[in-house]
């Protein structure tokens, strides 16, 4: 499957139809224009523009955070809170370069714990999923070189169990009295997503055994008892949806083909092709699971195609098959 196949050309003339989100991510990921490229600057601007994104961006207090200062130590609301909008605001192309987003970020670093993890309810205790979402998102955002951001990475990575995956619990920890038991999918698909932003760490051995770890859930789904978090691949895992705060396949598939280790087995997995079943007779994508107070953008419904959905879609096809 190459480029073309992909890109049809009314494919792209539908994506450049779309908000400028997904204009910008279009020309950056799927077409590989430069950021110094004229139209991908014209449209990064009209981004903050836009009364959808005016709408989040009047939901930021002074003091940096969105909701609640208790919002980033919890998965709900899901929405209007600090936890969920910076993922998705990096995902659409926003940077630390934005003051408005410098000061979440500072924010959400004023909540690192001493160990360098993020906490969650109880924010005492640090946890590896919300910590690698967190971790992320700041990559994403720009803050890979903060010292802060640094101290997370290297918490994150001495939390690597005996299968090579992740998990919340510390008595699951290498020495443990459960260290044999199964990973966390969930965990370990937001650690990778957070591993892929960091070039010193994304073809490290830390990445590749949580590689192994996801063929593995993906391999033996159904068959494995896992005990007290997320691991299953089952029917409500196959439906598309976003944000990625939620565990689902495209988050799943977004991971793993940000690595060059996974791309051959993806080339040949029936997980690949399951999405590729989801394509409409025009190549166009449906959300199939969605979060309603998301309903005002096009990946928060279920009726009808949406662009945003079928640009991630294409983009981890567009890594897998490049």
């Amino acid at each position: 499957m190459n480029r073309e196949a992909l890109l049809k050309e009314e494919m792209v003339e539908w994506l450049l139809a779309g908000e400028p989100w997904i204009i910008y991510r279009t020309l950056t990921d799927l077409l590989d224009k430069e950021e110094k490229d004229g139209l991908v600057i014209a449209t990064r601007m009209a981004i903050p523009k836009h009364p959808l994104i005016k709408k989040i961006f009047e939901g930021l207090n002074e003091d940096g955070y969105w909701g609640k200062p208790k919002d980033i130590h919890t998965w709900w609301p899901k929405k209007d809170t600090t936890f969920w909008l910076l993922p998705v605001l990096a995902d659409f192309g926003f940077t630390a370069e934005d003051k408005r987003i410098a000061r979440a970020c500072e924010y959400v670093l004023s909540t690192q714990l001493q160990s360098g993890g993020f906490g969650w309810d109880p924010p005492t205790k640090p946890s590896d999923c919300h910590s690698a979402i967190i971790i992320e998102s700041l990559a994403k955002l720009g803050l890979l070189g903060d010292s802060r951001l640094q101290r997370a990475y290297e918490w994150l990575i001495k939390r690597q169990r005996l299968d090579g995956g992740f998990w919340c619990k510390n008595t699951g920890q290498i020495g443990g009295p459960r260290e044999k038991e199964p990973s966390c999918a969930l965990a370990t698909v937001f650690v990778l997503g957070a591993l892929a932003q960091n070039p010193k760490l994304r073809n490290s051995e830390i990445a590749m055994r949580g590689v192994d770890f996801l063929f593995e859930c993906w391999e033996n789904r159904g068959k494995i008892k896992y005990a007290g978090h997320d691991s299953q691949v089952g029917t409500d895992w196959e439906k598309l949806k976003y944000p990625f705060t939620d565990y689902k396949i495209l988050k799943f598939l977004d991971a793993l083909s940000q690595f060059e280790y996974a791309k051959q087995r993806l080339q040949e997995s029936e997980m690949v092709k399951l999405l590729l079943s989801k394509q409409d007779s025009k190549g166009r994508f449906t959300p199939e699971s969605i979060i309603k107070v998301w309903a005002s953008f096009d990946f928060g419904q279920k009726e009808k195609p949406s662009r945003w959905i079928t640009l991630l879609a294409l983009r981890i096809l567009k890594r897998i098959y490049k």
